[in-house]
């Protein structure tokens, strides 16, 4: 093993034991692959030899790459730079440099869309209506759709959740290591509350066993998938007739966006959602502006295209 794959295994076990989302240490461990690979290409032995011109020239690499004959995707591009610019960061906290060639390095700027698969409060009810409440099953369903549309959790906060993370009596979750290591609380609506005491005391005995902590469970009792949530979701969207694509990311999507139109204020809905940034739950409020929009075409009268100049 030479000097560049040591240092990119104490990279890899310092991912798994830092809070990393287990989900996105695979993504840094190719990306950060790649890179030292091109240094060895460069015929660079250590590590401190790299300068800033080294890293614009591996920006100019990767702006020039193609996949099947396209361009690498703006979001990929900026993937693979911001996954090296955290990897200088560990190697200049433990000594391996002693300066970050990527600090000044200008990212690739991403297209700003909105959320997609937003739903209205009908869908939401229609969706919500799909599970069984007859079976076990069902039930755990009912309840965990409600907490991603009550509480507008990531799915992997959802599938992380323990049983002391939950506390009905005073209607509250604990997210513990939720994105970027971050813990917080969030509050449990009424109804989220009745459908979870519902799975608590007639589901869940039916499926998990006396030691298993997780909340969620499968109907063997252990722990379940994110992608197993995923395809459930997308399921009973089909099922309840809905045209758009539902995730339990689209949940959370429309948990901020019905807050939103419910005069909840930004800062409020950014702690709820776990937002380290206010800008990214500001990408709402140009859902609830693209709304209004539709409100004045539809009903305004200086909308109307026969309107007579002279009407007014």
């Amino acid at each position: 093993m030479d000097k560049f794959d040591l240092l990119h295994q104490k990279f890899v076990e310092h991912m798994k034991t830092s809070g990393f989302s287990r989900r996105s240490v695979p993504d840094y461990a190719r990306n950060v692959k790649r890179y030292l690979e091109y240094l060895k290409e460069l015929g660079i032995e250590h590590i401190s030899e790299v300068d800033r011109r080294i890293l614009q020239d591996y920006q100019t690499r990767i702006y020039l790459e193609t996949h099947r004959g396209r361009p690498l995707a703006p979001a990929t591009q900026k993937s693979r730079l911001s996954c090296v610019k955290t990897f200088y960061q560990y190697l200049l906290k433990n000594g391996y440099v002693l300066y970050d060639p990527t600090a000044n390095l200008e990212l690739p700027k991403l297209p700003k869309q909105l959320p997609k698969g937003i739903l209205s409060k009908k869908e939401v009810g229609r969706l919500l209506s799909e599970p069984d409440l007859t079976t076990p099953l069902g039930i755990r369903d009912r309840a965990y759709l409600e907490v991603l549309y009550g509480t507008g959790l990531r799915v992997s906060e959802l599938c992380n959740l323990t049983l002391h993370d939950l506390d009905l009596s005073r209607r509250e979750l604990r997210i513990n290591q939720g994105k970027n290591a971050k813990d917080r609380i969030v509050p449990l609506a009424e109804a989220t509350c009745a459908y979870l005491e519902m799975y608590l005391t007639t589901a869940r005995p039916k499926l998990a066993g006396a030691q298993q902590q997780i909340l969620f469970v499968s109907k063997n009792g252990l722990k379940m998938h994110y992608t197993t949530v995923s395809k459930l979701v997308r399921n009973y969207g089909k099922r309840a007739g809905l045209s758009k694509e539902i995730s339990p990311h689209s949940l959370r999507h429309t948990c901020a966006t019905h807050l939103l139109k419910g005069k909840a204020d930004i800062r409020q809905i950014q702690r709820i959602l776990g937002h380290e940034s206010i800008a990214t739950t500001q990408r709402y409020t140009k859902v609830e502006i693209n709304d209004l929009k539709h409100v004045l075409k539809r009903c305004h009268p200086r909308e109307r295209k026969e309107i007579e100049v002279d009407e007014f």
